[in-house]
């Protein structure tokens, strides 16, 4: 193919150069496509809320955008640089998450500085451990430093869930849809990864398999309805903005003020 041989750590399960000789992984790329989008549409959709968007919001959902467009480029071409363009990229974004979800309860900064460098400086070894090294180290090394901190999450989102009340059960009913998003996009990674060799036994696995159209897809899903959840929780119970749940064509979103 057009870009090489590859120089990344990992190959994923779907052949290379199947569709084009300038996409080495066509539909793990285009499917990445999932990601930007769960970062770019909540601003898209919620530009008449810029004015109550915070910067950790803005930066999760931005962030989110990059680690997409790292995926389409790391996807496309299996060259180690751009697998820094997604890998680390990831590494900033869960730890923006986890701030917003540490922070979340209190109005100003509980924690203020001290957690944000301590965030800062993890997040910067982790880069450092992530693109430093190559082969077996470094896979293992991005997984594990970036699964230390996206268990917390996962289990902050939990203990939130189970601390809202019966009044809550629209947003209940979103964080549940999300949490189950997400851990389901978890259990395909690892199907896909571990049960390739018979996977692909299956007919036309390449062109449909679980990487693509399981993990990408469903993380997306996950990841925008529980940031959205999370912000309208923010917004309503801690900043006391008139906001509601609604929906664009199936699509969660936030409206002000109450529905007519």
């Amino acid at each position: 193919g057009y870009w090489g041989p590859a120089s990344s750590t990992i190959d994923w399960c779907e052949a290379n150069y199947i569709v084009t000789p300038y996409v080495a992984e066509f539909f793990n790329s285009t499917t990445s496509l999932f990601i930007v989008a769960s970062g770019v549409l909540p601003l898209l959709f919620h530009q008449h809320m810029w004015d109550v968007l915070e910067v950790r919001y803005a930066l999760s959902f931005l962030s989110i955008a990059v680690v997409g467009i790292g995926s389409v480029a790391f996807h496309g071409t299996l060259q180690f640089r751009h697998q820094m363009w997604d890998e680390v990229p990831m590494l900033w974004t869960v730890v923006l998450v986890l701030y917003s979800l540490v922070e979340h309860h209190a109005a100003a900064p509980k924690y203020g500085l001290p957690l944000q460098l301590g965030l800062v400086a993890y997040a910067a070894v982790a880069t450092w451990a992530t693109s430093q090294q190559g082969g077996t180290a470094q896979w293992f090394s991005f997984h594990t430093m970036f699964g230390a901190v996206e268990l917390p999450c996962l289990y902050l989102v939990y203990r939130f869930f189970s601390s809202l009340g019966a009044s809550e059960e629209g947003l209940k009913s979103l964080l549940r849809k999300g949490f189950v998003c997400y851990v389901l996009a978890v259990v395909v990674w690892l199907t896909d990864l571990n049960f390739c060799g018979a996977l692909q036994r299956l007919p036309g696995y390449d062109f449909w398999n679980l990487h693509a159209f399981g993990w990408h897809l469903l993380t997306s899903c996950g990841l925008y309805t529980m940031l959205l959840g999370f912000w309208y929780h923010r917004l309503k119970c801690v900043l006391s903005v008139d906001v509601r749940l609604s929906s664009c064509r199936g699509v969660p979103v936030l409206r002000r003020g109450k529905a007519s």
